[in-house]
């Protein structure tokens, strides 16, 4: 879903229906934050999100805004999720829709904001 929203170029369409495209996903990722046990973890959530709006700022200023006992342990899980990336400098990103350069890019920006929540 998320990789075909970003070849699809949401963030173009008509403003009515990207409006409707940035609030799912900003819905999704509110509640996903909130539940303790999401039907989808908070790491393929947030993942989905940076793949769909081809950028990680938005959801982690989102994360860092909501942070809690609930978003501290979804943030200890994804670390958890991303340990072998994180080891080996891959990206989680595989469905990424964009340039080499913009998902190393977006790798470093998470890798530099999970450094500071340490």
């Amino acid at each position: 879903m998320a990789r075909g929203l970003a070849a699809a170029g949401w963030a173009q369409w008509p403003r009515e229906q990207a409006r409707s495209v940035a609030g799912f996903l900003e819905a999704w990722w509110a509640r996903t934050q909130r539940e303790e046990s999401p039907p989808t973890s908070a790491c393929e959530v947030f993942e989905c999100c940076v793949i769909a709006s081809s950028s990680v700022t938005p959801w982690l200023a989102r994360w860092e805004a909501e942070m809690s006992p609930t978003t501290r342990q979804h943030l200890d899980e994804s670390v958890s999720c991303w340990r072998e990336e994180l080891m080996s400098e891959t990206s989680p990103f595989t469905w990424w829709w964009g340039t080499e350069a913009e998902e190393r890019a977006a790798w470093h920006e998470l890798k530099v904001w999970l450094a500071g929540q340490r």
